[in-house]
């Protein structure tokens, strides 16, 4: 993308404040809900493009030196899968729970920041 346009993020925040601020206190009520919905999604995509990039590189990672495999997440999450269901990885590993909890921790900044402690 062009250094002269706003990232995607920018421009979902930009919509998101101006729902937030202008449109909401001026709808009915019978709307109110779908409007804070909708301000809700766009808060969680504006999330998902800022952290998720980050997020999915320290998974992939974590899922490398568990399971000694690179690859996409999905095929990492499947030898994981195995992995622990044959044994091979036990299921109180140290090292498989703090994977779990991170895992866990960057998806709850994505989807419900409010969830989790700073």
């Amino acid at each position: 993308m062009p250094s002269s346009l706003p990232s995607a993020a920018d421009l979902l925040a930009v919509i998101r404040e101006f729902l937030e601020v202008e449109i909401l206190p001026a709808v009915a009520d019978d709307k109110r809900f779908n409007v804070r919905v909708s301000i809700n999604l766009l808060a969680t995509v504006e999330r998902e493009l800022r952290l998720g990039p980050a997020a999915a590189a320290a998974e992939n990672a974590r899922l490398t030196a568990l399971t000694g495999v690179s690859g996409p997440l999905t095929e990492q999450n499947r030898l994981l899968t195995e992995a622990v269901r044959d044994g091979r990885i036990a299921g109180d590993d140290p090292r498989l729970l703090e994977h779990l909890r991170s895992t866990l921790a960057d998806a709850l900044r994505i989807n419900n920041p409010k969830w989790i402690a700073s």
